[in-house]
Order: structure tokens, then sequence, then C-alpha cells
């Protein structure tokens, strides 16, 4: 276990409600004025200054001037409680050095002094309960309060809570029941707060407003990474009796509990309740409510549903019988969601390639009147979508984008589909579905006689005029091609040796001399590349050599740092390099620093029918730049140079690869 402490916050959580905030201790000698109606207090009053407990309580006293205190300092007990006073001055207690317990509790105060409790580092007890504070000073509480055990605070008009016991840092109990607090906050100059494990922090936020979760809170405290199950054990333990909205707001932190050892410890204080929605109301948020139903609804400028939720990572948009005649061109979607959309039974003529087609996991547009589907929205749903319903529409013809979309995923029944020469191609998209689909969907032709699409052929339809048509329009954009092609031959030789090469497999070109002596070298090419530089390594790795060993025709390579053997280095790779056909080198920007490198490029430069064996890539600009410098320009000069950033650069390469036999070719 990460920290064998965790169980002591649980034991201290399950026995909280077993603690008892004690009364304040009565010390001798006492100075009693208590009920005594009294309206005022003067210093006149404290005759004995060894007085240790200070009775107030239960006047009629509105103000108590500063200094008034001054005969009785040792005071550590003063009960100030059930007067009428409305404001405090803030060095009223500042000789009050040995405070242990103060009550105000029953007044009218408004707001406190920031310097209040500056230096009561003896304060055991606190009680401001029943008065009219709105709010607490921001350094009111202040970390030097080193022995501060009991705050009273309930009873108050407080709307915002701070995180005022994790700056104690102490063992403590805070009342903040029965104020108006609706949300959290963090204005106490401090951003890390450590809990320290044994204290015992009880925070009672009974009977307050509180009914939306803000995520935002924890974050500004602990950060994102940290374990928020167990702050929220310590931090904020007794949220029961308010009025929760149980929605995606609370999803995040139902989840963590639900992933952690804390959920079993099932405290009271785990067992607030939800207030709403309604057919959640009183159920407990962490034991009751499963995770997909910490749902939130969105809003829409077409008045549909629209339900944010996190648990299924999806917003469904229920737009059912709203009398739409487009599809919404925006919709609200949080970061990582998917979209499930319900549009049955609307007026939509055409499906758009909205903006949002590329997030949709499911569309249903059955009844409605649509006569046209964008084919683009159709290529952006297809990494995605789960489902598309478009039956009981009125499509005659469907783009063939929406083959991008398996036929098992797509429903199409009950449309006037026609019988077209154009939806011939849809017979294999049916007939690829899988055996449970069911497959009978129809068309129309002109004459009223109807097929099943998977059964049409061009013969069924008498599409003979126009393959003819296609084949001469065909053969008249081959005679342009082939006229564009003799031009290009001309202007570029070399390229269109190559496309022959790709399209046709025609090499018109001799053999090098190495491919007519050497009939029984072991490797077709040789790759020699900087293995050091991690990037060329993985380009050399994933792509150059999967391209040619896992492609046919396939060749074979000798990789150095793969195709290892026993023997020195140094005569392993120059007698694989004499027993390869070609010499790849692929210059990078580090390259010329490599001592394998310069080994091999050294080899490649001395061996013998060198023409056309050794050919060079240049990875990257740098590369490029390096080629143009010595001894590289001259090294290069006739051979042949390629670069991945052309085009035709696979197709070169394999045009400079030994020419496969043609048994090979033919099962490509």
């Amino acid at each position: 276990m990460r920290n064998p402490h965790r169980f002591l916050i649980l034991l201290i959580a399950d026995l909280s409600f077993l603690r008892v905030v004690s009364l304040c201790t009565i010390y001798d000698p006492q100075f009693d004025l208590s009920i005594k109606n009294r309206t005022s207090i003067t210093n006149s009053d404290f005759t004995d200054s060894s007085v240790l407990t200070v009775n107030l309580s239960h006047n009629l006293i509105s103000n108590l001037s500063s200094g008034i205190f001054s005969n009785v300092i040792r005071v550590q007990t003063l009960d100030l409680s059930h007067n009428w006073i409305t404001e405090l001055s803030g060095d009223l207690l500042s000789l009050f050095i040995r405070l242990v317990c103060l009550k105000i509790s029953n007044n009218r105060l408004e707001k406190l002094p920031e310097t209040f409790l500056e230096n009561k580092v003896s304060l055991e007890q606190l009680d401001l309960s029943h008065n009219n504070l709105g709010s607490i000073p921001d350094k009111f509480f202040h970390s030097n309060l080193w022995n501060l055990r009991v705050v009273d605070l309930s009873w108050n008009n407080l709307v915002t809570y701070q995180p005022w016991p994790l700056l104690l840092r102490r063992s403590v109990d805070f009342d903040l029941s029965y104020n108006k607090i609706s949300t959290t906050a963090n204005n106490l100059g401090q951003t890390e707060f450590t809990n320290f494990y044994g204290s015992e922090i009880t925070v009672n936020l009974q009977f307050n407003n509180f009914t939306q979760w803000n995520d935002s809170f924890y974050e500004n405290l602990f950060g994102v990474d940290e374990n928020v199950a167990e702050k929220l054990i310590y931090l904020i333990p007794d949220l029961r009796n308010n009025n929760w909205t149980c929605d995606c707001n609370l999803y995040n932190r139902a989840s963590a509990m639900h992933n952690s050892f804390y959920l079993y410890a099932k405290t009271d204080n785990l067992k607030f309740k939800c207030y709403n929605p309604p057919h959640l109301r009183d159920k407990r948020v962490f034991y009751d409510v499963a995770l997909n139903e910490f749902v939130c609804n969105l809003t829409s400028d077409q008045n549909c549903l629209i339900q944010d939720n996190p648990y299924m990572h999806l917003v469904y948009v229920d737009c059912r019988s709203r009398g739409l005649t487009t599809m919404p061109k925006s919709l609200p979607l949080p970061d990582g969601r998917k979209l499930s959309l319900n549009f049955y039974g609307n007026s939509i003529r055409s499906l758009d390639n909205v903006e949002y087609a590329d997030k949709i996991d499911s569309l249903n547009l059955s009844n409605n009147a649509l006569q046209f589907i964008d084919g683009n929205a159709l290529r952006k749903m297809n990494n995605i979508i789960k489902e598309l319903d478009l039956r009981k529409n009125s499509l005659k013809y469907l783009p063939k984008e929406i083959n991008v979309l398996p036929f098992e995923k797509t429903h199409v029944e009950d449309n006037p589909l026609s019988c077209d020469c154009n939806m011939t191609w849809m017979a294999d998209w049916v007939n690829l579905a899988p055996g449970y689909r069911d497959k009978s969907v129809q068309c129309t032709e002109v004459n009223g006689d109807r097929h099943l699409i998977k059964e049409l052929t061009e013969r069924l339809l008498n599409c003979t005029n126009d393959i003819l048509i296609a084949v001469s329009v065909s053969l008249g954009v081959l005679l342009v091609i082939i006229i564009i092609v003799v031009i290009t031959a001309k202007r570029c030789p070399y390229e269109s040796k190559v496309i022959l090469f790709k399209i046709f497999r025609i090499h018109p070109r001799d053999k090098y001399v190495v491919d007519n002596i050497y009939h029984d070298m072991d490797n077709d090419a040789y790759i020699s590349y900087d293995a050091s530089d991690i990037h060329v390594q993985q380009w050399t790795r994933e792509v150059l050599v999967r391209k040619l060993e896992g492609k046919k025709p396939s060749f074979k390579l000798f990789v150095p740092e793969r195709n290892k053997g026993v023997g020195s280095e140094a005569d392993l790779r120059a007698e694989a390099m004499e027993k390869s056909k070609r010499i790849i080198i692929l210059l990078s920007a580090h390259y010329p620093k490599q001592e394998w490198c310069q080994f091999e490029c050294n080899v490649a430069e001395s061996m013998s029918e060198n023409q056309g064996r050794v050919l060079y890539i240049l990875y990257d600009s740098k590369a490029v730049r390096l080629s143009k410098q010595e001894p590289w320009q001259s090294r290069m000069n006739d051979r042949r140079v390629l670069s991945p950033d052309d085009k035709l650069f696979w197709s070169k390469l394999r045009y400079e690869l030994p020419l496969k036999s043609k048994v090979q070719f033919q099962n490509v």
C-alpha cells in the first residue's frame, strides 16, 4: 500500500460522529456580569486584574470600545454571547495572548476584522454562530493558530466556503452548517495544501445551498493528477442535507469514488443524497446512482433535448418530430464526446456536410423527406459512425460515397430507389454484408419492374448502350493520356521510365553490370544510416525497411543493427556490402560524424562494379544542404540521388533496385 496512514483517515471519518465539541472551561477567578441587562461596559467595571474568566453574555451590549479589557489581560475564557454586538474592532482582544475560549455567538455581527485573531496562539475554541456574517476575511484564520480545535460558524449568512481547515493544518472541528454556502473558492493565498495523516479534520457543511458540483475547487488546491477521492474524505466530508443536482458535473467525483477503496468505508459523511433530478431524489450519490445516470441537459436553438453523458462519452440529441426542415448547423459538444442524433419524424430534405459530421456516433434520419445526401458528409462519418438510419424517406439515388460505410451499419429500406445503371455498384455493397443482415432492399425500374438490389447487373438493366458510350469516352481519354505521356517522356525521360515501370512493370534500361555478373549475391541492398539518430533509425526501420520488405515485389535487405553475425564488426559489414547488389546511403545531418557511417561510405566507393550500385537518399533539408558541400558533392556526381519528399520517391527507389523475376511480378 502506498501509505498505511490512509486507514487512519477512514477510521477518523467513521468515528467523527462520536466527537463532542466541549463547552468553554470556566476558570477561577471569574468576572460574571451575565443576565444584567447591561447596554455597555467600561474599563472601570473590571476591578480584579487577576480574573481568568469574563462572562458578559445575555446582556444588551451593542458596542465594545478598544482598550476596554486592558485591566484583565490574563483572561482565558471570554463569553460575549447573546448580546446586540454589530461590530468588533481589530485590536479589541490584542492584549489577550492567553485566550483559550472565545464565544461571540447570538449577536448581530455582519463582518469581522481581518486582524482580530492575530496573536491568539493559545486559542482553542471559537464560537461565532448565530450572527449575520456574510463572509470571512481572507487572513482571519492564519496558520499560527496552533491550538485551535473548535470553530463554530453555523447559522450565519456565509455564501462561499474557503479551505480554512487545511490552512490550520491541525485536528479541528469546523461547523458551517445552516449557512447559505453554494460554492467553493480559494482566496487564501495558498495553492498547495498537504494533509497531515493522523490529524482529525471534520467540516460540517450540512443545511447549506449547495446544488451544483464544481471540480475546479479541487484542481486549484491539489492539481488534476492528485487523488481527489482521498481529499474528499477530509476536505469537505459532510455534505449531507443539501439540494444536490446529480448531473454530469458530479460524474468525475462519483467515478473517482467508484474506483477508490474509500467507497467501501461507507461513512455517513459519504452518504449525501441527490435532490435533483426528481427521479434520483433521495438516492445516495456514491452508492445508489449508476455512473451513466450523471447526465446534463444542454441547450439548443431547435428546442431539442440535448443530453451530455460523460460515462458513455456521448451527447444524445433528441429532435424527434420537431418540424425541422434542415439539420442543425451546430450543436453543443464538450471535448472528447461523440454525438448520437435522433431526427426521426421531421421534414429534413438533405443530409448535409455539417461541421459535426466527423463526431457522429449514430444518426437516425428515418421518416423524413430526404432527397439528397452529401457524399463529403459520408466520408467524414466513415471512421466513427456505428449506425445510419435512412429508412422511410424519398431517396431515389444513393451517392457512391455511401459505400465507405458498411451496409450492415446503414438502413436504406422503404425508399423509392430507382433501378438505374449508375446504381449497379450497390449489388457488391449489399452482398459483402454479413449473412445476418437483411438484404431484401429493392429498387424500381421506369417500367415498374422491381428488383432486389443485390441482384442488379448491367445486363439485367440493359446498360449496353451506356457501356458503349463509356468505352468511347474511355478511348478518347486514353488517347489524350497517350499524347500527354509522349510529351512528358521527351521532357522528363527518367520520370517517364519510372512511371512505365510502376504501371506496366516495364524496365526500359539495361541492368547494371553488378546485376549481370553476380547472380549469387545474398542481399538486394545494404542500408547504411546513422543509427544514433532516433528519428533516422525509426524512419529506416518502420518506413524504408517495411515498405521494401513487406510489399511485393519484396527485397532482401541487410540492416547492420538488425542482421548481426559472429566475428569482427568491420569484417561483417564489409562482407555484407560485397554480397549486396545495391548500397543505399541514407544521408542525414550527423551521418558524416559517425565512424561506422564513414567506414561504410568508404567501402561503398571502393567496390568493384560500382556504376549504379551505390545510390543516395537525402533524409531531410539538412542532408540536402550537406549534399552541396564537399566531399559529398563529388561523391554524388553521377550517382542516383533520391529524396523522400519526391512524389515518385518509392517508384524511383524500386526502379533503381535489382530487377525481380517475372514470376514474382505475376504474384503482385
